[in-house]
């Protein structure tokens, strides 16, 4: 069986999607990535799959998209694939529509969020690009087979606004992480010193962790760092640790002006480009932060946090809230509020009982809900119909 992967970004490809992979060709699968050009496309090769590079325009843009559309369609026609699984706005548009025209049997895509475009922003032109996304939806998903919503905030949604019909959506709540990878115990104390010492904290400093988010207001940049300036009296002995890679071209982008007025802060560290370690730094960290209001799936690193025994700190927004009980792993706080960041965080950094308890339960769920091994089977057997699929 010949499936084919299309997203726009081999990064996220190698880093998040690298389980699929290696688990579509243990069941003797051959794989496909169809991704622009990067860096990391021979780490994808390396995983045993062929990788052909194509531009995709990550902006609208009539001229570029109709050459995408074109040369998609060129690579799965001549491709014969069985399967095409498409990934994020424009491959799930352009990618449905060429694979169906190149006659491809089934069709999948994954909404990992509904992204920019259903950004809660005011402007006329973000409604217009709003109008825009979702008559391309109407007409590309009509032609999938099935689509993998991660929170069913999303699927209800998509439904209201009629861009796909009830059978054909399956909510199965992010992409999993690998349990054994994603531990405390899988981080050395090597591991951890050198990071504290590249971070310049204290061996008993405390840390709290915003990790990864691009550098996008609506990820709640601003929030985070300005609630640190409110906890610094009560707890001087905490770090706060913001890693977003800048994010350059997007309108949304949080501008360098702004970053730069912390650089002086002594409890701040900002890391603005992408970091391998990520686990590293949730390793050395006691409490994870995502002040997100913008349109999630369920965020990747929120489920790194629960499998890493971190309490959470995230908005009561679809995709945030899936990760968090509150009161039980952590806290659902309203969207933009910096005041209720700022009381949940002084509960958890008042309380290291509460903090270790809140852990100890999100390692719980992470096991039950999260774990790569399931999320996978299910993809499977609910989005590419493989009867019997297993992850051993």
């Amino acid at each position: 069986m010949q499936i084919a992967l299309i997203a726009n970004s081999d990064l996220a490809v190698y880093h998040w999607r690298a389980g699929l992979i290696k688990e579509l060709l243990r069941q003797g699968m051959k794989v496909t990535v169809v991704v622009p050009d990067g860096k990391y496309v021979s780490k994808i090769e390396a995983l045993g799959t062929q990788c052909l590079c194509i531009p995709i325009n990550r902006f609208f843009s009539p001229l570029s998209d109709i050459r995408l559309l074109s040369c998609l369609y060129g690579v799965l026609r001549k491709g014969r694939f069985d399967l095409v699984h498409t990934m994020s706005i424009k491959p799930n548009v352009y990618g449905t529509i060429a694979a169906k025209l190149a006659g491809v049997k089934r069709v999948v895509c994954l909404l990992s969020g509904t992204g920019f475009a259903f950004a809660d922003l005011p402007g006329l032109k973000q409604k217009l690009l709003r109008w825009f996304v979702i008559l391309l939806y109407k007409c590309s998903l009509k032609m999938s087979d099935k689509v993998w919503f991660q929170n069913p905030d999303d699927l209800d949604y998509f439904l209201q606004q009629g861009m796909i019909s009830k059978n054909k959506g399956v909510v199965i709540r992010g992409s999993g992480v690998d349990m054994e990878e994603y531990s405390q115990k899988a981080v050395s104390e090597d591991e951890r010193t050198a990071l504290r010492k590249e971070l310049r904290i204290p061996g008993g400093a405390r840390c709290v962790l915003m990790a990864v988010a691009r550098m996008i207001r609506s990820k709640g940049i601003c929030e985070f760092l300005e609630s640190e300036a409110i906890l610094r009296k009560k707890h001087p002995n905490w770090f706060f640790v913001l890693v977003a890679p800048i994010d350059a071209g997007t309108p949304d982008a949080v501008s360098p002006e702004y970053i730069k007025q912390f650089e002086g802060v002594e409890t701040v560290r900002i890391i603005d480009t992408f970091r391998h370690d990520i686990k590293v730094f949730e390793a050395i960290s006691d409490i994870m932060v995502l002040p997100s209001f913008y349109p999630e799936g369920v965020p990747r690193v929120l489920i790194e946090g629960l499998a890493m025994s971190m309490p959470l700190v995230t908005t009561d927004r679809p995709g945030c809230r899936e990760t968090v009980e509150h009161g039980k792993n952590g806290f659902l706080i309203p969207s933009r509020s910096r005041s209720d960041l700022v009381e949940a965080l002084d509960r958890l950094m008042d309380d290291e009982r509460m903090r270790i308890e809140f852990g100890k339960y999100s390692r719980l769920k992470a096991e039950n809900e999260f774990g790569e091994k399931m999320v996978l089977s299910r993809v499977m057997s609910e989005l590419y119909g493989i009867s019997g699929g297993s992850c051993a």
